[in-house]
């Protein structure tokens, strides 16, 4: 890396992480292995593309050097053969004479194999090769891989600075860029991502609205409605996937509907359906037997143990079935 050399950061976000890394290019002081840990769309991918552009010397663009490493579409886990063909790939010579980047997407689902295969190559670490691993959670790495790598933390974004960017950057007018802003809660490739995408914003807010009718409904309708949210009946993890964005938004409108019950609208996630959720709260307070505060709380609860089925690999259908019998 030459003395001089400018680098290109992602444009929002992670301003501690920026600071880290780039302190550690001009010194020289490189790891052999990164761990990106945070939520999705917290812009962990775009840093470590970043990172791998700003080590390889050219930030506007990748050469043969770069090596992804995923599950495939219709596998749960990352394979132990993926992995050993990812490790030889990085054990051979570099093109251009540049650093050598594994990255490592969604480490938290390689397998016990691949974590032993991962572990042994950071244990016989390679002279300008570095491997980053993307990951929601650092406990599903073993200790042992999280030792011998550096550990970078990406927190959420403040809704005014994703306001700010909405506006500066995408041209957005200021209604739309402030409901982007909180329904994203802090994740700003997430609220440029519905930016961009007018239909998949309409969507999702047409799913929401349609959740918040089901505490209105007798069960038999509420599982009919369920086919507007979610149809699919597989064990994929496609469907896994679209199980957890469900329960995702459940848990914030879940939240949003005890703001509104304790008076703060100011802070509620999904203000462009501040009239939906407003109806929902009045049919809690109609309906509970005891009060509705306690009836958001069931829910966010409800949503707790769901996730916990889809952990253990339950048919995601059924898993939102019961959730919106119990509601």
């Amino acid at each position: 890396m030459a003395k001089n050399q400018q680098y290109i950061w992602p444009e929002i976000g992670n301003q501690a992480v920026v600071e880290f890394l780039e302190r550690s290019l001009k010194s020289g002081q490189v790891a052999q292995s990164y761990i990106f840990v945070g939520p999705a769309d917290l812009g962990k991918f775009t840093m470590a593309l970043a990172l791998a552009a700003n080590l390889q010397g050219h930030p506007k663009g990748f050469n043969s050097d770069l090596h992804i490493l995923e599950a495939e579409d219709d596998k749960k886990n990352i394979s132990i053969a993926a992995t050993r063909e990812f490790i030889k790939t990085l054990n051979l010579s570099s093109f251009l004479n540049s650093y050598k980047i594994g990255l490592i997407k969604e480490a938290d689902r390689l397998s016990e194999e691949a974590k032993s295969a991962l572990l042994k190559t950071l244990e016989e670490p390679q002279d300008k090769v570095v491997i980053i691993l993307l990951s929601t959670e650092e406990e599903h790495l073993p200790a042992s891989i999280r030792s011998r790598s550096q550990v970078l933390y990406f927190h959420p974004v403040a809704a005014t600075v994703i306001y700010d960017y909405l506006i500066k950057t995408y041209k957005l007018n200021r209604s739309l860029a402030r409901d982007l802003a909180n329904l994203s809660l802090g994740k700003p490739l997430l609220a440029v991502k519905l930016g961009e995408s007018p239909e998949e914003y309409k969507a999702y807010l047409a799913a929401a609205e349609t959740w918040l009718s089901l505490m209105a409904l007798s069960v038999n309708q509420r599982l009919n409605k369920l086919d507007d949210i979610f149809k699919d009946k597989t064990w994929s993890k496609q469907a896994t996937d679209s199980a957890r964005s469900v329960l995702n938004m459940a848990e914030g409108l879940a939240r949003d509907l005890l703001l509104l019950n304790w008076n703060q609208p100011e802070r509620i996630q999904h203000s462009a359906l501040t009239p939906a959720l407003v109806a929902a709260l009045e049919t809690l307070n109609a309906s509970s037997s005891d009060n509705a505060a306690l009836a958001i709380l069931r829910q966010l609860k409800l949503v707790s143990q769901a996730r916990v089925y889809l952990d253990a690999n339950v048919n995601p259908r059924l898993v939102l079935e019961q959730v919106v019998i119990n509601l």
